[in-house]
């Protein structure tokens, strides 16, 4: 018999893949979203947590861009 999960197939690079794992890590065991870590570059997670971690990764990339002084 095979067992089928939906989620999400994501690819990025080395260090937003740490960003992804540290976030899932933090969070309770109910709340944990990654089903697989595929490699260092890819992971599968839950379907229903796409929004959240596009939304975290932009708010990352938002605190760690570099603004010009005036």
């Amino acid at each position: 018999m095979v067992n089928a999960i939906k989620g999400l197939y994501i690819s990025c690079d080395i260090p937003m893949a740490q960003f992804i794992i540290n976030m899932n890590a933090s969070l309770p065991q109910s709340q944990k979203f990654i089903i697989h870590v595929l490699d260092n570059t890819h992971l599968f997670v839950r379907s229903d947590m796409g929004g959240s971690i596009k939304s975290a990764i932009a708010s990352f990339r938002e605190q760690n861009s570099y603004e010009k002084p005036t």
